[in-house]
């Protein structure tokens, strides 16, 4: 992204985020779990930071939701009454944590099942192997000391 579009997106979120001030404000107190697991996730898929994003912005919805239906919709005062709670700052936190919890249960799944798959890929080889070693000898199962051309060497 070149330097313009990074500036032009700054802009855009700015004044998102001034225009949508009572938004903004539940929103940045209930996303630091996200902003948090963005700075600590080093991986080039963020998918740390994406789960616990998803979970996060989910915990929140139902709180955004009270502020745009409820009897002061879009104000800040409405927003900080809500964000003041203690209930809210939890089920929010609660459900971020959640979504640690099943990057880690998903990553760990995932990892079982590639050992798994290369664990029978390693014995297809093997299988593989040893039907070329009894067609073809010890010559194809890399015993056999090759010479700088690639030939087994003679044994005098």
């Amino acid at each position: 992204m070149g330097k313009m579009q990074k500036q032009f997106l700054t802009l855009v979120i700015l004044g998102s985020g001034f225009a949508f001030m009572a938004s903004t404000v539940i929103l940045f107190a209930g996303l630091m779990p996200t902003i948090a697991a963005n700075l600590i996730d080093k991986s080039r898929q963020k998918s740390k930071a994406i789960c616990v994003g998803v979970m996060n912005f989910a915990g929140c919805l139902p709180f955004l939701l009270e502020l745009w239906l409820g009897p002061a919709p879009n104000s800040v005062e409405a927003a900080t009454a809500i964000i003041m709670q203690p209930k809210t700052m939890v089920i929010i936190y609660v459900i971020a944590a959640c979504g640690y919890a099943v990057e880690r249960a998903v990553t760990g799944m995932v990892a079982q099942v590639m050992q798994q798959r290369a664990r029978a890929r390693l014995r297809a080889i093997d299988a593989q192997l040893a039907e070329l070693v009894s067609r073809w000898d010890e010559y194809v199962d890399g015993s056999q000391p090759l010479d700088d051309f690639g030939f087994p060497e003679r044994r005098d």
